[in-house]
């Protein structure tokens, strides 16, 4: 049961890393919105941030994803 949360968190922050890495400004509204303040146009140095920590989240669970496919395929041997 853990190796499917595993996968399926993986399979999520995936998604969302990438979602993160091709729309930025997307993610920085999304991050922004719980606040009541006037919040300022996202410079490019922070879309900069944004998009790469959509690429390192990608990776991350990326490798979560295959560490968890192996411990799986072992579990079904």
């Amino acid at each position: 049961m853990e190796v499917i949360c595993a996968i399926l968190v993986a399979l999520f922050g995936i998604g969302f890393g990438i979602f993160m890495a091709l729309q930025p400004e997307d993610a920085i509204a999304l991050s922004s919105r719980r606040r009541y303040t006037q919040v300022p146009e996202p410079t490019e140095e922070y879309i900069r941030l944004t998009r790469l920590e959509g690429i390192v989240l990608s990776v991350l669970c990326a490798v979560l994803l295959h560490s968890s496919c192996g411990i799986f395929l072992a579990l079904l041997q």
